[in-house]
């Protein structure tokens, strides 16, 4: 079969950062960080209420960079807090004065089991669960534990902490997505190392991809298609952005100086929390701020434990991540560093 990549407005198309309303035909923004780029950006859209939010959320990522870790957790969540704000404030959402999640701790050893993050119905967090398009978790409730399992910039950290944990993901290489020659027909695809390629493999990526080998290399591809055509763009557009929001479910970005995808496996209990980054970092941070707040000696006990590498590799890069993302929700663009987190 003869294929090639399909590319718009001269420039290869590939995942990107933002899930809602991503835009396919600007360049990505290379920048240190993204906080002037998005508040010049909300200048220029008259978006004064999010630029007020995006301004406070500034303050306090930077008052985080000043702290330890048992006070960082408190204006991180708060960073998280005003920047998820500014979202919903540019997108025209009700911003309803609650966090929309609490949490408590079970009785028992000092573990991140029995960390219990409690989803609420109303506040932020939920209504950014909305505007995301993913449940909102109303009235359900998950250990830190099980949270951090399902984020990809700390999965080392996560695996090397619990031996016996299974490993959520894949790495993804040169992504990109494919159209059949003299058709219409198109779809995602991506390599793999060779390391990954077994029948696990085979029975992990499904529903939804399959594993096929090309002169001696392995690659996994989506089932589904869309159609593109070259002679209606727009329309080609629209039908890729919907099927470009279905497989951003399944693989998730660490933002770096080149972005990159990692495809969750379906295993045993990774259905049961299907959200983005963006919601599971900023229910996590608050369940460690309010440790931080009301019971930091609790909070400083977990770093004498053997998940203390895990929770500080959380606390020092979920920042510098929410905050990438956040950045291209609000501005619909691509973001990427000139260095590593």
């Amino acid at each position: 079969m003869s294929e090639h990549q399909l590319n718009t407005s001269g420039k290869p198309i590939g995942l990107h950062g933002c899930l809602i309303d991503p835009d396919f035909r600007t360049s990505r923004v290379l920048c240190s960080d993204p906080w002037d780029f998005v508040a010049l950006w909300l200048k220029r859209e008259h978006q004064t209420e999010a630029l007020f939010y995006w301004d406070q959320a500034k303050h306090f990522y930077n008052a985080s960079l000043q702290l330890n870790e048992v006070s960082a957790p408190l204006t991180s969540y708060y960073c998280f807090l005003n920047a998820g704000k500014a979202l919903l404030a540019s997108k025209q959402c009700a911003i309803v004065e609650s966090h929309g999640v609490g949490g408590h701790a079970d009785e028992g050893r000092k573990s991140l089991e029995n960390e219990i993050v409690d989803f609420q119905g109303s506040g932020i967090l939920p209504a950014l669960c909305r505007y995301l398009s993913e449940p909102d978790n109303a009235g359900k409730s998950f250990t830190l534990k099980e949270i951090l399992w399902q984020m990809p910039f700390i999965h080392r950290a996560y695996c090397l902490s619990y031996k016996s944990a299974t490993e959520l993901f894949i790495p993804l290489l040169h992504s990109c997505f494919m159209r059949k020659d003299g058709s219409q027909e198109a779809w995602f695809q991506a390599q793999i190392h060779k390391r990954y390629v077994n029948s696990y493999t085979r029975r992990v990526i499904k529903p939804g991809f399959e594993l096929f080998q090309r002169e001696g290399k392995y690659f996994i591809r989506r089932k589904r298609r869309f159609r593109w055509s070259g002679h209606d763009i727009k329309n080609s557009l629209a039908q890729f952005e919907t099927y470009h929001k279905q497989i951003r479910r399944r693989i998730a970005p660490i933002y770096s100086n080149e972005n990159r995808w990692y495809l969750k496996k379906s295993v045993t209990g990774h259905d049961r929390l299907v959200n983005s980054q963006l919601v599971l970092m900023f229910a996590a941070m608050h369940r460690l701020s309010e440790l931080s707040r009301y019971d930091p000696i609790s909070l400083a006990s977990h770093f004498n434990v053997n998940h203390n590498w895990l929770l500080l590799e959380f606390i020092k890069s979920a920042p510098g991540q929410f905050v990438y993302g956040m950045a291209s929700e609000i501005t619909g663009l691509e973001f990427i560093r000139p260095d590593a987190f």
